[in-house]
């Protein structure tokens, strides 16, 4: 099938780079040097495949092993996607107990503030697990945030 819109791609590097307005030397120089770490079984710059979740979300094929993340790219066509940079809300909020009370500064529980999802802090602490990973902690603590909203509503009444 065609490529959307938003894939560029051409028979050589040197054709890609004129299509995206860059240097054609400059891109065949990256994939050379980008094959030579393949080569190497190594990723010198961002580390891939050095830990069991890349090769996991790698290719199984050739997991375990480095060859999940890593892959030389010498055959036409050649693809290029535009990325830009954002935000990813996983990260930031407010603490939370268990029973997700929001918590001061100095860890004491706000009364009837509740968090739940990405407007609490992550409740995996510095960990992503990757993409859908906030799904299971927002459906949980939403439904933990209602049972403890309500005992406390059942308290104060």
């Amino acid at each position: 099938g065609a490529m959307p819109d938003w894939v560029v791609s051409a028979a050589t590097p040197h054709a890609l780079a004129d299509r995206l307005g860059i240097s054609g030397d400059a891109l065949a120089a990256t994939l050379k040097r980008w094959n030579g770490m393949v080569a190497a079984d190594r990723d010198d710059d961002f580390r891939r495949g050095e830990s069991a979740y890349d090769g996991f979300n790698g290719d199984l094929t050739k997991y375990p092993g480095k060859g999940a993340t890593l892959g030389v790219i010498e055959k036409p066509p050649y693809y290029a996607v535009e990325i830009i940079s954002s935000t990813l809300g996983t990260k930031g909020g407010p603490k939370t107990n268990a029973s997700a009370q929001v918590l001061d500064p100095r860890g004491r529980v706000i009364p009837g503030l509740y968090a739940a999802g990405n407007a609490m802090a992550g409740a995996t602490g510095m960990v992503y697990g990757g993409a859908g990973g906030t799904l299971g902690p927002g459906m949980t603590f939403g439904y933990i945030a209602g049972q403890s909203a309500g005992s406390e509503s059942a308290r104060i009444a």
